[in-house]
């Protein structure tokens, strides 16, 4: 009978709380002043994070990406999110129950951006707009994506661009409709669209490739890219360091909320789970993201520990040498190494030495990757052979055999099978590490679910989709490691 009143009591407990919550009212918000005492979300780096990080009398939560911001809104962590008020279209605040409580009264300049002293791009793009505004194309531009009327019709471009010549690069830091977004491999929104204007008129082909903010700075920098996009609004601080044309439009900041009074999502758990990975991965082909990503982390995995193993070997053999200028580079290399995170690497390596060298990202990362690997590979393989009794040369030498066969038939069987999961280690490392190849543009596995992440603002799904496909990932790299090990018996 106890428990039986315990468990009424408890159901009680539970509706009463659910009723609560039913009642409880949407956050209404008048001015700014409103925010005081409240939870604030918004994005690092941004504009709103600076002006709101001056204020003492909120409870400030800087997230990296808009996705999680959104996220910490809805789980309750946080009150209101901060953002552009095209952060969310209407469709959007309708799945995820989402509502603009006010805009602010501020208005910010935006323009794409370019190199400083590159002012015939920058001239271009200011008599471009001009003559825009007086036909009329920009407002067609602006009704189309800003007024969101692209939400009711296919998101196609029909501005024709030149299929040779020195192509215009565009960095998109921004994968967030209605300004910059992609849909399979083409880019949407009105500065792709802008820039598209800019490439016809410049008789030029546009490229497209996808930056985080830090990596596009670099890549125009380095002229690597000629163009940013993304809307950046312009400031004091950066007209210091960058050109911006004329401003072609002026934003401001919407502060959403969760709509209590929206209607939760209805259906059974594994229909909710359905519509996820339907919105996920089969809208608009989103699994194209996870299959392309997919390949590129593989092919680069697999090439870097090809080459990196050979470095290895050669690196190895410098440390057991009889000269001491090897052994002392030997020792120089694996300290650098040991010493430089492996993203500086790879930024180094792409911003710096092959700066203006043309070559392939991918063929950059590779390098950096078996760069680093030869050093643990090199470690590796001296351990393991350090590992091998002395005794067991010295017996083969015995029975007559060479140096060389005895290394073969007797030292390295033994030293391979040492070594294997160290070695599996560092592939297994290896593999792991390949994440950080987006920020130099390329478009792997973990970038593909920071893509899918940008356009659903779910950070569940993909999350946990990537995380599966590395675990898989790993544990077939160790089967393959352990088969293609030579199964050569010790004489």
């Amino acid at each position: 009978m106890k428990h039986f009143i315990r468990l009424l009591t408890f159901i009680a407990c539970i509706a009463l709380a659910s009723c609560a919550h039913q009642s409880e009212a949407t956050l209404e918000l008048t001015s700014e002043q409103d925010l005081a005492g409240l939870r604030v979300a918004t994005v690092n780096g941004s504009i709103y994070a600076l002006s709101l990080s001056k204020r003492d009398d909120i409870d400030l939560h800087l997230f990296n990406f808009e996705a999680d911001a959104l996220q910490s809104v809805l789980a309750g962590k946080t009150d209101v999110m901060v953002l552009d008020e095209t952060f969310l279209d209407r469709r959007m605040r309708e799945e995820y129950g989402m509502k603009i409580a006010m805009t602010g009264e501020e208005r910010y300049p935006t323009a794409i951006m370019f190199r400083k002293g590159d002012y015939e791009l920058a001239d271009a793009m200011n008599d471009l707009q001009d003559r825009m505004e007086k036909d009329g194309t920009m407002d067609s531009l602006k009704n189309f994506w800003i007024e969101e009327n692209y939400l009711d019709r296919e998101h196609q471009t029909h501005i024709p661009v030149e299929k040779t010549g020195k192509p215009l690069k565009v960095a998109c830091i921004s994968n967030m409709a209605p300004i910059s977004f992609m849909v399979g491999s083409e880019w949407y929104g009105i500065e792709p669209d802008l820039c598209r204007e800019l490439a016809r008129y410049l008789h030029r082909p546009v490229e497209f490739h996808l930056y985080d903010f830090s990596s596009a700075i670099m890549a125009l920098k380095n002229n690597m890219a000629d163009v940013v996009t993304g809307c950046l609004f312009i400031t004091e601080e950066r007209s210091e360091e960058y050109l911006f044309p004329n401003p072609y439009h002026y934003y401001g900041a919407a502060y959403f909320v969760k709509d209590k009074s929206a209607k939760a999502a209805e259906g059974t758990i594994w229909e909710r789970i359905g519509k996820s990975l339907e919105k996920n991965l089969i809208r608009e082909g989103r699994w194209k993201y996870i299959t392309n990503g997919l390949w590129v982390t593989i092919y680069i995995t697999i090439l870097a520990i090809l080459l990196g193993s050979i470095l290895g070997i050669g690196l190895c053999a410098m440390t057991r040498s009889k000269r001491k200028w090897m052994r002392s580079t030997a020792a120089v290399y694996n300290w650098f190494i040991a010493g430089i995170p492996m993203l500086v690497l790879l930024l180094i390596l792409f911003y710096v030495v092959f700066a203006g060298s043309g070559l392939n990202p991918t063929a950059v990362a590779i390098i950096a990757f078996a760069l680093n690997f030869a050093s643990g590979a090199s470690d590796v393989y001296g351990t393991s052979l350090d590992a091998i009794p002395r005794g067991q040369t010295e017996a083969g030498l015995a029975l007559g055999f060479t140096r060389l066969q005895t290394f073969a038939h007797i030292v390295l069987p033994q030293a391979i099978r040492r070594g294997l999961p160290l070695y599996q280690g560092q592939c297994i490392s290896l593999l792991k590490g390949t994440s950080i190849v987006g920020y130099i543009a390329i478009q792997d596995l973990t970038r593909a679910g920071d893509i899918i992440r940008s356009r659903t603002f779910d950070a569940i799904v993909p999350l946990l989709l990537v995380t599966v496909i590395y675990f898989l990932l790993a544990w077939l790299l160790g089967i393959l490691i352990k088969l293609a090990t030579p199964k050569t018996q010790v004489l």
